[in-house]
This record gives C-alpha cells, sequence and structure tokens, in this order.
C-alpha cells in the first residue's frame, strides 16, 4: 500500500513537471508557431528604385491577423532577387512582391516625363545621366520633395548628353565617381513622375500656397537603374 501512495507521489511530481515544461514549450515556440507567421521585414526604410541587396531583409514572426495579403516568407526572397523598389518601403514592413518592378526602364500607367527647367534648379550634379535615381528638395529648409528616375539629360541643342566615349547610348555604368568626362555639357534634365508630383515640384518653384518660392536641389544617389 505504501508503495502504492509512493508510486502515485512520483506520478503527480511528473505530471506536474510535465505540465509546466509544456507551459513553457508553448510560450517559448508554440504560442508563435500557431499564431504567428514567419514573413520578411524590412530591416531599415528603403527607398524607390533601391535595387534589392543581401541584408535588406530580416525574418519576423508576424500574429496572423495583421499579415499582409501576399507578404513573402524567407523562402520566397528569390522572387524579389534582382529587382528594384518601386515605391518606398518604411523600416520594419512587411514585404510585398509588388513593392518591387524589374530593372527596366518604363513608365508605368499614371507616369509621365516632364522637364525640369534649367532656371528652376541651384544645384545638380555635372554627372547626372539616364537612369540615374535622385532626390530633389526644396531649398530654404522646404525638405525633400520626393525621389525620381531620370528620363533623359539634354544639352542645350537638346541631344542627349552621355559619357564620353560611350559604344552604346544609355550605356552610363553604375558608379557615379566613373564619369570625368561627358559628350556636351548639360542643359535640362527630364524625369519620370506622375502629374500631382509634378505639380508639387512646380508650386515649390512658384511658392504656391502661400510659402517662399524656392528653387530646386537635386542629389545624386548611388542607386539607379539600368538602360
Amino acid at each position: 500500500m505504501g508503495s502504492l501512495k509512493k508510486i502515485r507521489s512520483i506520478l503527480g511530481v511528473l505530471l506536474i513537471l510535465l505540465s509546466i515544461t509544456g507551459l513553457f514549450l508553448w510560450e517559448w515556440k508554440g504560442r508563435e508557431a500557431v499564431m504567428t507567421e514567419q514573413v520578411l521585414v524590412a530591416v531599415k526604410e528603403i527607398r524607390k528604385g533601391t535595387p534589392v541587396k543581401n541584408g535588406m531583409f530580416i525574418e519576423k514572426g508576424v500574429p496572423k491577423a495583421n499579415l499582409l495579403k501576399g507578404a513573402l516568407t524567407p523562402e520566397e526572397i528569390g522572387l524579389i532577387q534582382g529587382r528594384v523598389a518601386s515605391q518606398f518601403i518604411p523600416e520594419n514592413s512587411q514585404i510585398i512582391r509588388d513593392y518591387f518592378q524589374d530593372k527596366e526602364f518604363y513608365l508605368k500607367k499614371n507616369e509621365s516625363i516632364f522637364v525640369i527647367d534649367p532656371a528652376w534648379i541651384s544645384m545638380r550634379s555635372s554627372a547626372l545621366r539616364r537612369g540615374d535615381m535622385v532626390d530633389i528638395y526644396g531649398s530654404g529648409g522646404q525638405g525633400l520633395l520626393g525621389t525620381f528616375q531620370v528620363a533623359y539629360v539634354k544639352d542645350a541643342s537638346d541631344r542627349e548628353v552621355r559619357n564620353a566615349g560611350e559604344a552604346q547610348p544609355g550605356n552610363h555604368g553604375s558608379d557615379i565617381l566613373d564619369r570625368p568626362d561627358s559628350t556636351s555639357v548639360i542643359d535640362h534634365i527630364e524625369i519620370i513622375s506622375t502629374f500631382r508630383e509634378y505639380e508639387e515640384l512646380v508650386d515649390c518653384i512658384s511658392g504656391a500656397g502661400g510659402t517662399t518660392p524656392a528653387a530646386l536641389i537635386i542629389v545624386q544617389r548611388g542607386d539607379r537603374v539600368d538602360t
């Protein structure tokens, strides 16, 4: 009889230990496995036109109720390899395939090509070339007005400005510092944007809405879309 009580006591202790272990495992891994989905999120903010690179994303468990439709899992990263961001992606955002596009030079449905008048520009690099990504700021502290892709860089005769000695038009290379010579002097540039984005640039120049008229500062970025 005593041995039976002893066995029951041992079994009781074992059941308690199993319960505690099970609860620990549930809180450690079980809850996450059942309630969340492992998806890719942005390590830091990704600007429009940025090529996909290793280290841009991390794996993170997101509650299934908060999952975005089409959020990519770590196994699906190959779907966006070799592509570029087609929009701004905030830090820690879930990653969707539609946020990226192929490294091609084309207009989206609501985009067109707009001229940036040279009189509007207070600063720009002489190394600007077709396909470059640029951040456009308003002078006088107006801040970033947008990020755009350069469609054309033209001289005063409306001919495309290229690197001196290029074999093929549009083959400009990705290194901005490797553009010491050009075929002619830049007169104006043309960017790809929506009409609304272009209106905001014009408003900045004209001082619409009661703001102080400002010039445009065009800052060249290291990222570009090959053409």
